[in-house]
């Protein structure tokens, strides 16, 4: 997929200049349980040595280093580095078996346009990892269409889908947080915002996956 490396590539050019203030990295971590397959939760990670607050979603701080191999024939492959001394990733990936199969969307965006859309954006799954002591290594490829949920996006009864305050959440008031609950204590009733709930309340549980 020369299109993918060629992203890539660019993606570890910008990594390099976000020292600069001009760009920074992103990652977007969907997290999934290695040993059943499930969605666990998603985290959200920067670059960089302070919070970013992107499109109304705070990034963590999380340094790390990439790494970007390529071989003939075969599909890009990047290795994430990184010291997780406050156990952001760690404890993720000890208690759900190393999260083989989470998603990964990496995001360079202009530290000037924190509202607007990424420079780039290229989703990666997780393939394996490994930590020793506090450093932990990530390898990521090219997300695989074998492994994509279909449809994409999975119909909930009780959990909403979409993320807090983005434009499909339509959520702009003052309160900083969200439960991704319909009624739940800190849910979309507790916001007022009822009519954008991203689950499907109205379907009945049988054992089922629903999807459009």
């Amino acid at each position: 997929m020369p299109n993918k490396a060629l992203s890539v590539n660019t993606v570890l050019e910008k990594n390099k200049l976000a020292s600069g203030n001009a760009f920074l990295v992103l990652m977007e971590i969907q997290v999934m349980n290695a040993h059943t397959g499930q969605f666990v939760e998603t985290i959200f990670v920067a670059n960089n040595n302070e919070p970013v607050v992107f499109q109304n979603e705070t990034y963590v701080p999380f340094p790390f280093d990439l790494e970007l191999k390529e071989e003939a024939g075969a599909l890009p492959e990047l290795t994430l580095r990184a010291m997780d001394f406050q156990k952001v990733l760690m404890n993720k990936l000890n208690e759900f078996g190393g999260a083989a199969g989470s998603i990964l969307i990496m995001r360079i965006v202009n530290s000037a346009n924190l509202n607007g859309s990424p420079e780039i954006e290229e989703t990666f799954e997780l393939l394996e990892s490994s930590a020793n002591d506090f450093q932990i290594t990530l390898k990521i490829g090219v997300e695989s269409s074998l492994r994509k949920i279909f449809p994409r996006r999975t119909q909930m009864r009780d959990r909403c889908a979409w993320r807090y305050k983005s434009a499909e959440c339509g959520y702009n008031g003052s309160l900083p947080t969200c439960d991704l609950t319909l009624q739940g204590p800190n849910g979309c009733a507790a916001h007022g915002n009822t009519v954008n709930f991203g689950g499907f309340p109205g379907l009945v549980s049988r054992g089922i996956r629903y999807g459009r």
